[in-house]
């Protein structure tokens, strides 16, 4: 894919963050025992690559983890204690820890744990973040040297796209390489997605609208990730229903456990982002998303060309089910909302105890 190929292989390939380079360079010559640096900004404008692109430079040794709902303070402390102390056999040691506020809020010691083991390091630690004003990272703020990370301007995101589709020889004008640019947000790894995709809508490989099953025929029995990319987008579904049928069917098509286990690897990390979705409303997380999902059809050693008869997820059919149920009780919530003067969010989650005060009396609502 475009954007593995032209991802920045060194710190010269980096474009419109100049300042930041030096803001950790300058961090590292005059680095101090018990201060971190938190590298904070939108995605896709380098805030991971950087440091591991100057680390490369001088030769540091990454040890790199990234930060999870999964990740608890014991977890992180078996993880990070060996690297923090241990001397490395192939020189100096740079310690990068990844989507930091992603770190479950329900475990105040994760974060309290980092910063202790910040304060005991020997090597340098770099903390990455979307927004360093996070409750959740309170504490780590008060052991850390800040740097933003700005948005990358659209005029640079241009200049990048167009130097690619003229290397590719992409079929594409200049009018849409600008609109890709404009509706990035500076964000360059979107911006590369969208001009691949662009390039080969604008060729006419894009088909007509696929149903649900034509997609996963592609990205089950296709190895080609472009053509399962296309059919993904042409999908009358959208990605999240996709990303349920997929699971669904994964254990119909794949023989190989290796095979399922790799698909459902991708997926969990899909799910991740899909679950970012929902909590920030940043729907540029789908791009993410669509990509893991279409991942799955590399994982197979060889296309299976046995007859699948795909099942629609378990999921939906419940939902389907239970549809004329859910819509009954959605009334009820609001009315009760109206009455308790709160959401219908509010109400749903009291509701167990309201049906045992109310007894059969709810039916009035």
């Amino acid at each position: 894919m475009l954007i593995e190929k032209y991802q920045p292989k060194k710190l010269e390939d980096v474009i419109s963050q100049r300042e930041v380079i030096r803001g950790i360079e300058k961090w590292l010559d005059e680095w101090k025992k018990g201060e971190s640096l938190l590298i904070y900004g939108p995605t896709g404008t380098g805030k991971t690559l950087i440091p591991k692109l100057i680390a490369k430079r001088r030769r540091l040794n990454i040890f790199e983890i990234n930060t999870s709902e999964e990740l608890n303070a014991n977890s992180i402390r078996e993880i990070l204690k060996p690297a923090i102390k241990e001397k490395s056999l192939i020189g100096d040691r740079l310690i990068l820890i990844d989507g930091i506020d992603g770190i479950s809020s329900s475990d105040r010691g994760g974060t309290a744990e980092i910063a202790k083991m910040l304060r005991e390091s020997q090597y340098p630690i770099i903390l990455i973040a979307s927004d360093a004003y996070n409750p959740k990272l309170k504490t780590l703020r008060l052991y850390s040297k800040l740097l933003k990370i700005r948005k990358i301007r659209s005029d640079f995101i241009e200049r990048k796209l167009i130097k690619i589709a003229r290397k590719e020889r992409l079929k594409i004008n200049i009018r849409t390489i600008r609109e890709i640019a404009r509706n990035s947000d500076g964000d360059i790894r979107s911006a590369i997605n969208d001009l691949e995709i662009a390039s080969l809508e604008s060729i006419g490989q894009r088909e007509k609208e696929k149903t649900i099953f034509d997609t996963l025929k592609v990205i089950f029995k296709s190895q080609d990730l472009k053509a399962v990319l296309v059919a993904i987008r042409s999908c009358d579904k959208d990605i999240e229903e996709i990303f349920w049928w997929v699971e669904q069917n994964i254990c119909n098509e794949f023989e190989d456990p290796e095979e399922v286990s790799a698909a459902f690897d991708l997926l969990s990390k899909a799910d991740i982002f899909r679950n970012k979705i929902a909590e920030t409303q940043n729907f540029r997380f789908k791009k993410y998303m669509r990509d893991l999902v279409a991942g799955v059809s590399m994982v197979k050693k060889r296309p299976y060309h046995k007859f699948v008869s795909y099942k629609p997820p378990d999921r939906l059919v419940t939902l389907g089910r239970t549809k004329s149920y859910r819509n009954e009780m959605d009334k009820i919530h609001g009315k009760l909302g109206e009455v308790l003067h709160c959401s219908k969010r509010k109400v749903r989650e009291q509701m167990p105890y309201l049906e045992i005060i109310l007894g059969d009396n709810i039916k009035d609502f």
